[in-house]
């Protein structure tokens, strides 16, 4: 009976030095595993993955060796420490034509620079004359005529001027008006955007067409309003547009002006025509 006694105690610390084996082996490994990918990560900092080769891409007006040299990054550097929103926004902030850029790690050893060009898309309007503006906002240049083709607004009253600063208004409402009037496919018809009083805004449609729009509520509905509208006009006469209501338009056909003075001066002559529409489909 002793000996029965005896052999049960010697298995049960067998069992417990088995067990006290397992995890001094699960911990050994445990502690091999970290050292390996710590010793893995700190070469893939210092020794491995360090660039040789960078490569620019998209259509810009600067040459390879301009990129190179505004995004700060050197053959040798570490891929991996690369920090690419950093280097897209020295870029950004060196080159003013670039309108976005895209900085992409290639593995083992190759960093890639894409660069997208500013395209010109607003005339903006100031007291020196009139700042090119790009379509995210980035003053391009000064001007003291307005480009062809492009969008005029007045009465904007930016707080910034010099080329490669972001355009911004003093005044905010002014902000969400241009950023609007910019993204509103309806507005592809408009040359000039006057928004000296924001709460009684004029468009017009080349030297043809006047639309006093009022305030800035419902701006997309009242230039799809226009955009039915403007083809029953007799396209030949010059009108004056207004709002009447929520869904007319008051559309007022101009007389030539009266090249000499008659004897009896008056008002020139006018013919006021209300065009009700009903809202057109979005």
């Amino acid at each position: 009976m002793q000996e029965v006694v005896k052999t049960s105690v010697k298995r049960k610390q067998n069992s417990k030095r088995q067990r006290r084996r397992r995890r001094n082996m699960s911990m050994y490994i445990l502690l091999v595993l970290i050292l390996v990918v710590g010793i893995g990560f700190a070469l893939s900092m210092t020794m491995f993955f360090n660039i040789k080769s960078i490569r620019v891409t998209g259509d810009t007006a600067y040459t390879d060796q301009e990129v190179y040299a505004a995004s700060g990054i050197q053959e040798g550097d570490n891929l991996m420490r690369l920090d690419t929103v950093s280097v897209s926004n020295s870029v950004l902030s060196k080159l003013l034509l670039a309108e976005d850029v895209y900085v992409k790690k290639h593995f083992p050893s190759t960093v890639e620079i894409i660069v997208k060009p500013c395209v010109p898309t607003a005339c903006v309007a100031y007291e020196g004359g009139y700042l090119i503006v790009s379509a995210k906002g980035k003053i391009l240049e000064k001007t003291s005529q307005p480009k062809e083709g492009l969008l005029i607004f007045k009465g904007y009253n930016p707080e910034f001027l010099e080329p490669g600063q972001m355009l911004t208004s003093t005044e905010d409402q002014k902000n969400a008006i241009y950023t609007t009037f910019l993204s509103n496919e309806y507005a592809a018809d408009l040359t000039e955007v006057d928004m000296t009083d924001q709460y009684d805004i004029v468009v017009y449609y080349g030297d043809r067409i006047r639309f006093d729009i009022g305030n800035s509520n419902e701006i997309s509905y009242k230039l799809r309003l226009a955009a039915t509208a403007i083809p029953r006009l007799n396209d030949s006469k010059k009108y004056n547009l207004r709002m009447v209501g929520d869904n007319q338009i008051s559309a007022t056909q101009q007389e030539p002006a009266v090249t000499t003075a008659p004897e009896n001066p008056t008002e020139p002559e006018s013919t006021e025509t209300t065009t009700t529409t009903a809202a057109p489909a979005a």
